[in-house]
């Protein structure tokens, strides 16, 4: 993507050039996201061609709830929050993510609003690989781009089997709640 074309995130802006010495270091980085998992170094290479790099200040909010989403995100370095704020304002915090960390992987596959903000903070670098990016890579690679689809469909596949076992559990413990309330009013 042209650096001077309007950016996708109306948060994104300021997109950097990177130096070609930082090439290896993102090279690895790529390679340690679960969606790039078994990609070569010459694929590797050719997703850090179009992916877009940002630098954070702390307290600087990468995406905003409720903002659509255009695609994942991949903490180079630093720490960001992920914020949910509430119906009545209150903010929670619902996860920390440090280096080599992503979010927004499934903004690639639809463009349904952000469901949390995340916040840098502390001065953190940002990798963003947006759904335009991959659906070009898809035109030109379909093989690389088909790679990418289903290693991101396995993980949250992943992500939707824990969240059950999680919601499980805590049905199990409302549960044993609720009878040991039941039987302390017997």
């Amino acid at each position: 993507m042209d650096p001077t074309a309007k950016q996708p995130d109306e948060e994104w802006g300021g997109v950097l050039d990177t130096p070609s010495k930082e090439s290896e270091d993102l090279v690895d980085v790529l390679g340690r996201v679960g969606i790039f998992e078994g990609l070569s170094n010459e694929e590797l290479r050719q997703i850090e061609r179009i992916v877009h790099r940002r630098a954070y200040r702390p307290q600087e909010t990468i995406v905003r709830q409720g903002a659509p989403g255009v695609g994942m995100y991949i903490i180079q370095s630093g720490a960001a929050n992920v914020l949910l704020e509430s119906e009545d304002g209150q903010v929670i915090r619902l996860a920390e993510l440090k280096d080599g960390q992503f979010f927004g992987e499934m903004s690639l596959l639809d463009a349904s609003p952000r469901s949390a903000s995340v916040a840098a903070t502390e001065r953190s670098r940002i990798i963003g690989f947006f759904r335009a990016d991959l659906m070009d890579l898809i035109a030109r690679s379909p093989q690389l781009g088909f790679r990418i689809v289903f290693q991101l469909s396995l993980l949250m596949e992943k992500r939707l089997r824990e969240t059950m076992n999680e919601f499980r559990s805590a049905q199990h413990t409302l549960r044993d709640l609720q009878d040991a309330e039941d039987d302390g009013e017997a």
